[in-house]
């Protein structure tokens, strides 16, 4: 074993599950994970050095599989891939809910991806790394090669956005916003 693949083996192994948590929460389809977590694998590698020079390289990897995850989704929507498979998954698993329940919330889910690719690149990186995969705002500033101050605005701001792009999936939002116009 080289050096290359022991560094490899102690950066990659003990954070593989959350790689692929991160992965699959952002596209929620096993075939754009895949395609996802292969990619974030391969820009992995192809910035080892950069990457294990960097002073916090996990969270620099798990910055890399957002970032690949978010760009499947944009390739997909971009394509109209998005859009011609519809917000309604085919196989609705069996469950406690109601089929119209289980509809509705992969239609939520596919509102709320299409309003994180809204957002410019910083802010959906840092409120997908904070929101999603729960990275402390100092990790993520660290990936981002900024200021901690600076992902908790970009955080605030992405979602002030998200609040008035998905206002209509949240009745008293909605509410608030009528009654103060």
């Amino acid at each position: 074993m080289n050096d290359r693949q022991r560094e490899y083996a102690q950066l990659i192994a003990p954070i593989e599950d959350r790689m692929v948590r991160a992965v699959w929460r952002i596209s929620r389809d096993p075939n754009d994970a895949e395609d996802a977590f292969q990619e974030a694998l391969l820009a992995i590698w192809k910035r080892w050095d950069r990457i294990v020079a960097h002073p916090n390289p996990q969270a620099l990897i798990l910055h890399i599989c957002v970032n690949a995850a978010h760009d499947v989704l944009r390739r997909k929507v971009r394509e109209g891939k998005w859009l011609e498979e519809g917000a309604v998954p085919e196989n609705i698993p069996d469950s406690a809910g109601s089929a119209v329940q289980s509809i509705s919330e992969a239609e939520q889910h596919a509102e709320v991806l299409r309003a994180i690719g809204l957002l410019p690149k910083n802010q959906a990186r840092a409120i997908l790394m904070h929101v999603v995969e729960d990275v402390p705002y100092a990790d993520i500033a660290a990936a981002l090669a900024c200021r901690e101050v600076t992902v908790r605005k970009h955080v605030a701001r992405a979602r002030a956005r998200l609040r008035s792009l998905l206002s209509q999936l949240m009745p008293a939002v909605r509410k608030e916003a009528t009654s103060n116009a």
